[in-house]
């Protein structure tokens, strides 16, 4: 079996930064699965993995445009502090909620103002990932209807006829 559209995919990783550090992995735990063609796991990676077989190995480089997306500075916001003064979140590394509901890491403070980027961690990075496919199978019904895979009876994404 091979990896295409609605299949489960069990798939071991490492991701790096383009200097080699290892940014994410779970090696030495269970597999992640995914549902390939369901948008579950950056579209480079996706594209990178059609064909493969259970047990190939694969090492891409995936550029922004095709992971996480470019940064995008519209997505840096200047918020007052004493918006946030009173959650008491209001130190750099931080997360808070803006208000349109969009959640930012805070990566500067100023006496009066807090800047907070709301891009994703990843965004504007190249990432360079070794894959293994751990292991490969049709999706059922309901995975296939919730749009990831389903590891117990009983999880719902609350779509209906899910589950």
């Amino acid at each position: 079996m091979n990896v295409t559209k609605n299949k489960v995919v069990a798939i071991e990783y490492d991701l790096k930064n383009e200097q080699g550090m290892v940014l994410d992995s779970n090696k030495g735990f269970a597999p992640l699965e995914y549902l390939h063609g369901a948008c579950n796991i950056v579209i480079g990676l996706e594209a990178a993995l059609i064909g493969l077989a259970v047990n190939e190995n694969i090492a891409v480089t995936i550029p922004p445009e095709l992971g996480f997306g470019v940064h995008d500075p519209r997505l840096i916001h200047r918020l007052p502090i004493a918006d946030y003064a009173s959650s008491g979140f209001t130190d750099i590394g931080d997360i808070v909620q803006l208000p349109e509901g969009q959640e930012a890491i805070i990566i500067s403070k100023e006496p009066k103002y807090l800047m907070a980027d709301a891009n994703h961690p990843l965004a504007g990075r190249t990432l360079c990932y070794e894959v293994t496919i751990k292991d490969i199978r049709d999706a059922r019904p309901d995975e296939l209807n919730c749009g990831y895979p389903l590891r117990h009876q009983g999880i719902c994404s609350g779509k209906p006829g899910c589950c």
